[in-house]
């Protein structure tokens, strides 16, 4: 048993052993490791924290030769700092010193839109990307990094315009001028013409083929005055009348416009120079009568003359005037022009009946609002397409859009005393929707009352489209809206192709008549709407009615000569007092012998600030009403009289014109058969300023590429003023900035022509967007600012006093 003792303590001791040494073989290179480690610690510590102090030397050598001189240090490449001469400089390549080596990698750096930092968007010429390595291989191989970004910032440059002499060098002022009250500046530019309540006719006036002139339509360049108006007359009261259409251009930018006829539009061949020039195989004659014109401009810059007329089956006719690159005429000789296309009414898109009118009247008002052109024709509206209109020919004619809608308002025929209209789903020749008129002559009140519809006024509120209507002969309801939003198809409700398409009752919500308003509810009383005008935001209509007629015998005039509307809510428009019929105001009736004018058209000037009727004398006394008045309507609860012209033989039609300096027209078409074009000029009547213009700046030439950094503008902006300011940096042509193209654009490059720099205080200041689109590059060589002006006050005018512009040469 002893021994058996023993053996297990020898045992015992030896495991013991055994442990030990294996505890040993694991913990001694630990020590060892731990030993040497701390032995290198000390001489690794020492050397990064040389690397760190060769780090700190790199970068305020980087930032002393960048303070010397950008060009110096904005070339990419691996460098090393070298001191020369008492300074530090760059030198190519990496350097070792002592157990280091350093380099210096300068790389470009980009932006986005938005001018954020970037692996790709647009070079940044102002910024570099810096990344410094110092690396060292004892004791152990190590490297220290650091990235940095170096910005120009004492090379930074900027340009100014402060004084008269700034401002007025090389710029393009519309509207604006520049004036030196507080040592310069630049302001709206002062209305030193006619003004809307002292209104005279203009010296100026023509000879217009044929006649009287029954419509007249106009534009006026909004960017510049070298160009003239343009003037589009519809002549042809008649079918037997020979000239159809006439254009005119009218001087612009001088105090005495000059008219000049250009050419004109007939089939009569008789006309032509030479039998080869006309027309032929287009299924028309000359034997039609025009009602009314207005113009349209495709997006190839084409301009076409829209003639509405009597016929059957081209209520509209489209006249070629200019290609887009000057006028083109069928007779380049007698100055004829190309008979393009039309439009013929139909129930609905794609059927093949025509429609027409009950008593051959046709189109009676014709409008255009973006692409698209509106039709009053027999008591409905019909809509049709302009977009494709350059694609179109004599063959192939202008597509309607939808179905017809209707309106209120019937067709009159003197002496039958009956009133007629298409009834659901009738088409071609039928009309059984009957009425019996005033009076057999198809008098309503103070004017003839042919025509269901007079006048159509379209417009864009928001996305939803509005047609303001003028409501004529037959019923009750003298103002019409109209929604014309949504083009019904085959899915519509009701489909395109139901009878109860575009009807008042059962019609399409977004495609039919949704409101409507009597002017005189009380009976036996004679009123009708002759013309329509609304302001931009679609709260407020303005409608000429007849006026001057006392049916019933109460002592008050049925129906006033102007009535302003409130619009607001289109399924309910009211008078501005909110009251039922008559109004008690918001309304025009004049005093004296202005009460017998029939107002034929109107429509608004100033901002809204004044009305304007025309129309004849419809009572033949000693009494004399002028044919011209002008109404005081920025109360509008009282529109009152502020001026008039007298012209006895009266106006069938009125347009305006605002160029882009500012200067105001009215074109009128007198119911004469010489001397018809009349042209009267006005302005504010106790304002100095125009009521809107630019002014855009010389362009600046660095004469290297060059990155625009900020702008700072000091302003004023008194009440009711506004001033915006726009950007343009562009790239030379011909190696200068005269010849080059500009964009401008505001603070949202993607939104050019919707985005301004706008007023915070007294300033206006802003990044300039480093970015491209169409002729706009920064970085560039050349900038341009333009800044914007207006005003609803015109005794008040915003200013521009200087402006300052940073850049990176």
């Amino acid at each position: 048993m002893a021994s058996s003792n023993q053996f297990y303590k020898s045992a015992s001791v030896l495991v013991e052993i055994l442990i030990a040494m294996a505890l040993m073989a694991i913990i001694t290179p630990a020590i060892i490791n731990g030993l040497i480690t701390s032995r290198q610690g000390e001489p690794q510590q020492n050397q990064r924290q040389s690397a760190l102090a060769l780090l700190k030397e790199t970068q305020e050598s980087l930032r002393i030769i960048r303070e010397k001189g950008w060009s110096t240090f904005s070339t990419n490449g691996i460098y090393h700092p070298q001191i020369n001469s008492g300074s530090w400089t760059l030198i190519s390549g990496t350097e070792t010193t002592g157990d280091f080596t350093r380099s210096i990698i300068i790389s470009d750096v980009y932006r986005d839109t938005s001018g954020n930092i970037g692996t790709s968007g647009f070079l940044d010429s102002s910024t570099k990307k810096v990344v410094i390595n110092i690396s060292w291989q004892e004791p152990y191989a190590s490297t220290l990094d650091s990235l940095s970004y170096f910005t120009r910032y004492i090379d930074n440059l900027a340009y100014s315009h402060t004084s008269i002499t700034d401002f007025s060098i090389g710029t393009t002022l519309l509207g604006t001028q520049t004036t030196n009250v507080a040592g310069g500046e630049v302001i709206l530019s002062n209305n030193n013409y006619a003004k809307w309540c002292s209104p005279e006719l203009s010296t100026a006036s023509i000879d217009l083929p044929d006649g009287p002139p029954v419509a007249v339509a106009a534009i006026g360049n909004s960017s510049t005055t070298s160009i003239p108006n343009d003037v589009f007359v519809a002549v042809s009261p008649d079918v037997s009348t020979p000239v159809k259409l006439a254009y005119l251009t009218v001087t612009a930018d001088t105090s005495s416009p000059i008219p000049s006829l250009q050419g004109t539009f007939t089939l009569d061949p008789s006309k032509y120079s030479n039998p080869s020039y006309v027309p032929t195989g287009i299924d028309l004659t000359n034997a039609f009568r025009t009602n009314d014109v207005k113009y349209y401009k495709s997006s190839s810059n084409r301009v076409y003359a829209l003639i509405a007329t009597n016929l059957p089956n081209k209520e509209v006719i489209a006249v070629l005037i200019n290609d887009g690159t000057g006028q083109i005429y069928q007779d380049p000789v007698n100055k004829i022009y190309k008979y393009w296309t039309f439009f013929n009414t139909r129930i609905y898109q794609g059927t093949a009946t025509q429609d027409e009118t009950p008593f051959g009247y046709g189109g009676i008002s014709l409008a255009v609002l973006e692409n698209r052109g509106y039709l009053a024709s027999g008591g409905y509206l019909y809509v049709f397409d302009l977009s494709n209109i350059d694609s179109k020919s004599t063959s192939n004619g202008l597509d309607m859009l939808g179905c017809r809608i209707e309106m209120d308002g019937y067709e009159c025929l003197p002496g039958s005393g009956t009133d007629r209209k298409y009834s659901a789903g009738q088409t071609g020749t039928t009309w059984s929707t009957t009425t019996t008129p005033a009076h057999l002559d198809c008098s309503d009140g103070g004017n003839i009352e042919l025509y269901a519809n007079n006048y159509i006024y379209p417009l864009k509120v928001g996305s939803n489209i509005y047609i303001f209507v003028a409501v004529g002969a037959g019923v009750n309801p003298e103002f019409n809206v109209v929604n014309a939003t949504s083009i019904p198809t085959s899915s519509s409700s009701p489909r395109i192709s139901n009878s109860s398409c575009g009807r008042i009752v059962g019609g399409n919500s977004a495609w039919k008549r949704v409101g409507s308003l009597d002017f005189n509810t009380i009976s036996s009383t004679e009123e009708a709407a002759n013309s329509v005008f609304a302001k931009s935001d679609g709260t407020r209509a303005y409608i000429s009615s007849n006026g001057g007629i006392d049916s019933n015998h109460d002592g008050q005039p049925d129906s006033y000569q102007l009535y302003v509307i409130d619009t607001t809510n289109k399924s309910a428009p009211r008078f501005i007092s909110g009251t039922s019929s008559p109004p008690s105001s918001g309304y025009y009736y004049g005093s004296g012998a202005n009460a017998q004018l029939f107002p034929r058209r109107s429509l608004t000037v100033l901002n809204g600030q004044r009305a304007i009727l025309v129309g004849k004398d419809g009572t033949a006394d000693a009494d004399d009403a002028s044919e011209y008045q002008v109404l005081n309507i920025s109360s509008e609860a009282s529109p009152a009289f502020c001026g008039s012209v007298n012209f006895d033989q009266g106006f069938n039609d009125l347009t305006s014109v605002s160029e882009a300096d500012g200067d105001n027209f009215v074109y009128m078409v007198a119911n004469t058969t010489e001397k018809q074009l009349k042209i009267i000029q006005g302005g504010p009547d106790t304002g100095i300023y125009v009521s809107s213009g630019t002014f855009e700046s010389s362009a600046f030439d660095t004469n290297n590429t060059t990155a625009f950094n900020r702008f700072s503008a000091n302003i004023t902006n008194p009440s009711q003023t506004s001033i915006s300011l726009q950007i343009a940096v562009a790239n030379a042509v011909n190696n200068n900035c005269v010849d080059a193209s500009y964009t401008f654009i505001g603070p949202d490059p993607t939104d050019y022509t919707g985005s301004y720099f706008i007023p915070s205080g007294l300033t206006i200041s802003g990044a300039i967007p480093l970015t491209g689109v169409t002729n706009y590059s920064n970085p560039g060589r050349c900038i341009k600012y333009k800044t914007f002006f207006s005003t609803l006050d015109n005794s008040q005018t915003p200013s521009l006093q200087d402006i300052t512009v940073n850049y990176s040469p």
